[in-house]
């Protein structure tokens, strides 16, 4: 018990790292703090390996969270091991990432993004799609009504079919690339899913959650803070321009609602001399995005409230808010949005989302994996989110009306 309980707390501090990768800023000093993360995370799984082939308890892998490979998953690891493994390795694994039977299983894929969602709070709020081994995604265009009232005609029909658009989610890819010893091939197909399913997780969770916030669409999706108004001008250099901060100073019910409905119609443009967009959304709450500095000095003041029970009641928005903290958003901004209308579809292509390399590393006896994925994502039009310019919130105020029309303020 007390084993099992060193491997949940392994778990747990690794988390806490990762945690800590995501939320510094200096580059150097992250990728130091992420090498160091899988570095301790390699040993712990090398030590849970030594353990379970002296007890073969199952029981042991299921509660230190490792996965109960399928059949399908264990063969295509073993298969993984052996190419790796053989005398000529570059062409074994070539051909078996190459053939039927080297496709990564589906499943690992699907439970990578499971885990994605549970872990990364703004992951779980979008549209996000795991779009599987697909390369393209027909999605609604949100531009003009799709039920039409009359009769069957091919105007209709164009209508109807106008009404979607597909994504190519394969114009943009997310990459990483991580270097195993190559005595850690003999531990088996359970800890080498753990592993590979780890650098997946980490490759994907450090560039998703820059692009939503605030991608310019070069080469990557578009965040929420860009203006993808039609007629905007793509930049071949800097991609979609950020939107104009819009400056609030309190989130009182007539300041905010103000704001909040700058999200209720769809956008509304000129095309071949008809009028599109403008149709009204119906939606009960929105989005904060905010960082955590932000958050503890701006918004946490703005909205904290006593109430008559001497009790402070904090995130109080005249309107359905949720706050979910990022550091990828700039100080003194915040976003606000409506993250169902954000469309996030990953996915990778079936000739494999592995590449293999014995040379980057040869002399420290490592083999080096590159892991890549595909993605796309935007937002369904240019109001679906805003842009707060945050410097001057103030602190939560109360306000109570007098006989005539005189009002005035305390502070909360």
């Amino acid at each position: 018990m007390a084993l099992l309980g060193k491997g949940k707390l392994q778990e747990i501090e690794f988390k806490e790292e990762i945690k800590k990768f995501m939320e510094t800023e200096n580059k150097d000093e992250a990728i130091v703090i992420l090498n160091e993360a899988l570095e301790s995370r390699m040993q712990q799984i090398k030590e849970d390996a030594i353990e379970y082939q002296q007890y073969q308890d199952k029981s042991i892998l299921a509660k230190r969270g490792y996965r109960q490979l399928t059949a399908a998953e264990e063969k295509w690891y073993k298969g993984f091991i052996e190419a790796s493994q053989s005398i000529r390795p570059e062409q074994s694994f070539a051909d078996f990432i190459g053939s039927p039977e080297g496709v990564m299983p589906e499943t690992v894929i699907t439970d990578v993004y499971k885990d994605l969602l549970e872990e990364h709070p703004l992951l779980a709020k979008i549209n996000f799609v795991n779009a599987k081994y697909m390369t393209k995604w027909i999605l609604n265009d949100h531009t003009i009504d799709t039920a039409v009232w009359g009769k069957l005609n091919s105007k209709i029909t164009k209508e109807l079919t106008s009404a979607f658009k597909e994504v190519d989610i394969t114009q943009n890819k997310l990459s990483a690339f991580a270097s195993v010893p190559n005595d850690m091939l003999d531990l088996g197909p359970t800890f080498i899913d753990a592993y590979v399913r780890t650098i997946l997780k980490d490759a994907i969770a450090c560039g998703l959650e820059k692009a939503i916030v605030s991608g310019t669409g070069l080469d990557c999706p578009v965040g929420l803070d860009r203006d993808i108004h039609k007629g905007v001008s793509f930049s071949t250099s800097d991609g979609y321009p950020q939107k104009t901060p819009i400056a609030i100073t309190d989130f009182s019910p007539k300041t905010y609602g103000d704001l909040i409905s700058k999200m209720a119609k769809t956008e509304s443009y000129e095309e071949d001399g008809k009028n599109k967009g403008g149709r009204t959304r119906k939606f009960g709450s929105v989005l904060m995005i905010v960082n955590q500095i932000d958050y503890l000095t701006k918004v946490m003041p703005a909205t904290t409230l006593l109430n008559v029970n001497g009790v402070y009641v904090k995130d109080v928005f005249p309107f359905p808010t949720e706050v979910v903290i990022s550091n990828e958003i700039d100080t003194g901004r915040a976003i606000v949005c409506l993250p169902s209308e954000y469309f996030m579809a990953m996915g990778g292509e079936k000739e494999g989302v592995i590449e293999y390399s014995k040379d980057f590393q040869f002399l420290d006896d490592a083999t080096t994996y590159k892991i890549k994925t595909y993605g796309n994502g935007k937002c369904t039009d240019n109001t679906c989110s805003l842009l707060l310019d945050i410097s001057g919130l103030e602190e939560a105020v109360v306000y109570t009306k007098v006989k005539g029309t005189v009002e005035t303020k305390e502070q909360a």
